[in-house]
């Protein structure tokens, strides 16, 4: 794994940062689809093996500093481009790669792998939002529809198909730390974007991860370890399932995901990588069903279909932009 993940940023790197192949960019953003759908699962098996804040913590640790070492010289190269907006990329790793992380896995740890697929598969939708919100385009009827036809499919998966749950506030916890967790990345998503064109692909998701290391994943790490919590695996846990569950999500969905992913935005852009994204929870709903033994309700089917036509009605639209413009 640790030398495909050489090669991998290898060709990141001769690619160039702006000059990349958009075909490229596309397969990256379809592989890492499947690798993050995979970490939902994983996630969800490993929960009994590690603790949360042990998982997150390793799972950056090993990875990153391999990717440190590989993108030391386009480090180097950057650095008067990231030193003067290291405090935002500080920022951004801390929402992005920090809370999501903790976001993200806690809702595997909650709620069924198959769930936090589903809601995950909603950032998309708070792209386009977050995006009209901050004044970067309008959003006309038709992409209203979208988002609303989304929602109404993220809201029925979160309530497990009653509505009423949600005026009771009798809400699974792990589905909305899943919500938070997609929207903490759709924001992340058009701030990369926006720092790709001056910084390479490399160099950027380096950068964000030791922020959110650093400034969130160590600290809880800590103060849980501080606190009696286990450093690494639960005291009667199966030390080899822990390994085994830290060492794929740091290698896997962790190195090789981010760096693919933030290559994708950089060649395709923010709302079309996002895009792709909707491979991640079909790929975690054949593997929850296949290895966890999940199972499909209704408003899940009723609720991912939502999702995804609201998310076709935003892809049409920006499509017809583009050809406006």
């Amino acid at each position: 794994m640790a030398r495909l993940a050489t090669r991998a940023s290898s060709v990141i790197r001769r690619s160039g940062m702006n000059g990349g192949s958009r075909s490229l960019g596309t397969l990256a953003l379809i592989v890492t689809a499947a690798l993050w759908g995979s970490n939902h699962v994983v996630a969800r098996a490993a929960r009994d093996a590690a603790p949360l804040p042990a998982l997150v913590f390793w799972r950056w640790l090993p990875a990153l500093i391999i990717l440190t070492v590989i993108a030391w010289p386009s480090l180097r190269r950057g650095w008067p481009e990231i030193r003067p907006r290291l405090g935002e990329l500080t920022i951004g790793g801390v929402v992005g790669v920090g809370l999501f992380s903790f976001l993200l896995i806690g809702g595997a740890y909650q709620s069924p792998a198959i769930e936090v697929g589903f809601i995950n598969a909603t950032t998309p939708v708070w792209v386009v939002l977050i995006g009209w919100i901050v004044g970067q385009g309008q959003v006309a009827r038709m992409g209203q529809v979208g988002l609303a036809l989304a929602f109404v499919g993220t809201l029925l998966i979160i309530s497990k198909g009653d509505l009423l749950r949600l005026t009771g506030l009798q809400l699974n916890l792990g589905n909305l730390w899943s919500l938070l967790a997609a929207i903490f990345f759709a924001w992340f998503s058009i701030r990369v974007r926006e720092w790709s064109r001056v910084i390479e692909t490399l160099p950027l998701a380096v950068v964000t991860a030791w922020a959110g290391l650093l400034v969130v994943s160590l600290p809880v790490y800590v103060i849980w370890v501080a606190s009696g919590g286990p450093w690494f695996a639960w005291t009667d846990a199966d030390m080899a399932i822990a390994l085994g569950a830290i060492a794929y999500t740091g290698l896997g969905p962790t190195m090789l995901g981010n760096v693919f992913y933030m290559y994708g935005v950089a060649t395709n852009g923010p709302t079309r990588a996002a895009g792709f994204l909707y491979l991640s929870p079909l790929c975690t709903a054949v593997f929850s069903i296949w290895w966890l033994g999940e199972h499909l309700a209704w408003y899940h089917v009723v609720g991912i279909a939502a999702i995804f036509a609201g998310l076709i009605l935003l892809g049409r639209l920006g499509r017809e932009r583009k050809a406006i413009s």
